[in-house]
């Protein structure tokens, strides 16, 4: 009965190594193509963090040996608790060359303010120290049994084992909100466990072609959650039409099953559907995208990235108003002044800038009174007295209001000019290679230590450059013609009267899509 037993065991041991392997393969062949966007590439000025190579022998799943990295992100400061999440397959989602690129996709959200600043840990499944070598990490022995069994083990090991050591170095928070968990395949399945049976622990789950199948039991996860009760998870997807199907169950209608019964007990789930197979492809090219939404309710609210369009209703409309990376309020808006009508403009804490859209206005501030008209500017300081009027049967202009978060430097702004009019007339117009430019002001305000803007002409068919970052967050404000905008991982087109937001350390690039040249302006500040 003994011989019989060990057979077995045997048998099974093998044919689930041999399934495992046929999983693992199939994780290197692409059957779609997905590109990766601008966030998944490294930018000079973007801080990177570091990453270390690490191994680790457990007492909880005995004899095994495994290795793993650590990432840590430059603003990590030891004395503020830090977020962790937390990658299965460790060494697939830490390749900065890879399907995934995670190392450099946080140094980038970091860096947006789209996630909290994170230490990530990625794990591979432990080995056993009797077996042979393996030439990679998919092949390891106990992958399957650690990663695939529905149960508390592999939670109870990163809590009692794999955390306790990263605390030792490093502040890690204990908020259950500011510690997430991925894997893809039988570490998709696996994370969800982590969480499923730890929710006070993990609340953000990441599966990437989750094994929500008979491999383990973990078809039986979608009848789990409609019967018991809700646990506080937030849970992200993925999965494509083109995944497995075979003895074991089928991928792609496992991942429905699993959003089917999130979305009836009411979870807070989103999931991403493309045509791919079980590889890392598609998750990897919407992975900022993914990453920014699983960590979005525990970062500031602001102004996001896109385009803001010219209003239909022109008399005062709001075009996007919010927080950004450097200001705590900022409102842009269009307003519209009949022929005669004036405005006063002032405010004691907020500065101002005024865009002339179309018609000529006449404007004042402290001793200087000018007549001004399409696409003149004025700078507002704080405590400064302004007065506009239109001079034509009407006259539309842009303003930005806003308020810094740091604290008023009158010095600074007086300094560097005060209150200010510029004529679009006066400016000289500079000839380049892609078009022109005509330069308005580089200097610093009371808000602002770095307040930049100018007027580029773009040719046809022409991009401004390759997506590039920086510190400063831009308004593009287009002043004719059809662009498109890179920002992010998003390609986006304005029109006249559009305009483009740029938070900070976004990687963007602009193109100029019509026939003729276009115009627009550029204005950035930190």
């Amino acid at each position: 009965m003994e011989n019989f037993r060990t057979g077995l065991k045997s048998s099974i041991s093998f044919y689930l190594l041999v399934c495992l392997m046929m999983l693992c393969s199939a994780l290197i062949y692409a059957q779609d193509s997905y590109e990766k966007g601008p966030n998944s590439d490294v930018y000079e000025g973007i801080p990177q963090g570091k990453l270390s190579k690490h191994q680790w022998r457990s007492n909880i799943y005995s004899n095994t040996i495994r290795d793993y990295y650590l990432y840590v992100p430059s603003q990590y400061d030891p004395a503020i608790p830090t977020a962790l999440m937390i990658f299965q397959d460790g060494h697939a989602y830490s390749d900065v060359e890879g399907q995934f690129r995670v190392p450099i996709v946080f140094d980038n959200l970091i860096a947006q303010g789209k996630m909290p600043v994170t230490i990530g840990l990625f794990i591979n499944p432990g080995h056993s120290m009797d077996s042979i070598q393996v030439d990679s990490p998919w092949k390891a022995s106990n992958r399957s049994l650690e990663y695939d069994t529905v149960s508390d083990t592999y939670g109870k090991f990163l809590l009692q084992e794999i955390i306790p050591e990263l605390e030792k170095d490093y502040n890690i928070s204990k908020d259950p909100r500011l510690r997430g968990i991925a894997g893809m395949s039988s570490g998709g399945i696996c994370a969800f466990s982590a969480a499923w049976f730890y929710p006070n622990e993990f609340h953000r789950v990441m599966s990437h072609i989750g094994s929500f199948t008979d491999i383990r039991q973990g078809h039986n996860y979608p009848s789990m959650i409609r019967r018991q009760d809700y646990r506080n998870i937030k849970v992200f997807l993925q999965d494509g039409t083109k995944d497995l199907n075979n003895q074991y169950g089928d991928w792609w209608l496992g991942n429905l099953q699993m959003e089917s019964a999130l979305k009836y007990k009411g979870y807070d789930i989103k999931s991403e559907k493309g045509t791919g197979g079980h590889n890392g492809e598609h998750g990897g090219a919407i992975l900022p995208e993914s990453l920014a939404w699983l960590w979005s309710d525990v970062v500031p609210k602001r102004i996001e990235a896109g385009v803001y369009q010219f209003p239909l209703k022109l008399s005062d409309s709001i075009m996007a108003s919010g927080e950004t990376m450097h200001f705590s309020e900022m409102e842009f808006k269009t307003v519209q002044l009949p022929d005669g009508a004036a405005r006063r403009l002032y405010s004691k804490d907020m500065e101002q800038i005024l865009i002339i859209k179309d018609g000529e206005v006449q404007i004042k501030v402290n001793n200087k009174d000018k007549i001004i008209g399409k696409n003149s500017v004025m700078v507002l300081i704080p405590g400064d007295k302004g007065f506009i009027k239109s001079i034509t049967p009407r006259s539309t202009y842009y303003t930005m209001i806003y308020k810094s978060k740091s604290k008023l430097d009158f010095k600074r702004a007086k300094k560097s000019g005060a209150s200010t009019i510029i004529d679009f007339k006066d400016l000289n117009f500079k000839e380049h290679d892609k078009g022109g430019v005509r330069n308005y002001f580089h200097r610093s305000t009371a808000m602002c230590p770095y307040y930049e803007m100018h007027v580029t002409t773009l040719n046809p068919d022409i991009k401004s450059h390759e997506p590039h970052t920086h510190y400063a967050t831009e308004i593009v404000l287009v002043i004719n013609g059809q662009t498109e905008m890179e920002i992010g991982n998003q390609v986006i087109s304005a029109q006249k009267g559009d305009f483009y937001f740029l938070p900070s350390n976004v990687p963007h690039a602009i193109r100029n899509i019509g026939s003729d040249q276009c115009e627009y302006f550029a204005f950035q500040w930190n």
